[in-house]
Formats: structure tokens, C-alpha cells, sequence
């Protein structure tokens, strides 16, 4: 493999892996929002148990769950999608070996 290959495989090695390291921060923030949301939502439906509170505030709440799972399930599919191109580019460069 020329140089200039190989810089380009690295390069893109390194590209990929910092894109998994944001992925995991991000990841680490958005769980830290659902369990913010999911206790919120919970503590919402004990309030409206012994309270008059209306309904509105825990369909929104519910709404806001849902938001959360779509993004989870994004999150989820980014890393696959991330994992399968840092196995790709690793057998482009054990191939292209001699």
C-alpha cells in the first residue's frame, strides 16, 4: 500500500474513533436527561393521583418520553453504523498489507 493510503486509512481510523468518543458522551447527557424527565414524569403521575392536576402536563410529559426513546433508538443505530465502518476500514488496511 502507498503512503499516501495508508495516511488516508489512518486518518480515517482516527476520524472514526473520535466520533465514538462524542457518541459516548453524548449518549452519557442524553441518559442523564431521561432519568431527569422519567422522574419528573413519574413524580408528575403520583401528584395527579391525589391531586386535581390536568391531564395536559402528563400528556406532555409522555410526549417528552417518546422524544427520549426516538433518540435513544438514533443513538443506537449511529453506533452500529460507526462500529461497521471502524471494522470495514480495519479489513481495508489488514488486506492492503503485504
Amino acid at each position: 500500500m502507498s503512503q499516501e493510503m495508508e495516511t488516508i486509512l489512518r486518518k480515517s481510523l482516527d476520524d472514526v474513533d473520535r466520533i465514538q468518543k462524542r457518541q459516548v458522551a453524548g449518549v452519557v447527557v442524553f441518559l442523564l436527561l431521561f432519568l431527569a424527565q422519567a422522574f419528573s414524569f413519574f413524580a408528575t403521575i403520583h401528584r395527579a393521583a391525589t391531586e386535581t392536576i390536568p391531564a395536559r402536563g402528563t400528556v406532555g410529559l409522555g410526549i417528552s418520553l417518546m422524544v427520549f426513546t426516538v433518540g435513544f433508538c438514533t443513538f443506537g443505530i449511529t453506533f452500529f453504523i460507526s462500529r461497521m465502518t471502524k471494522r470495514i476500514l480495519k479489513a481495508i488496511e489488514l488486506l492492503s498489507k503485504p
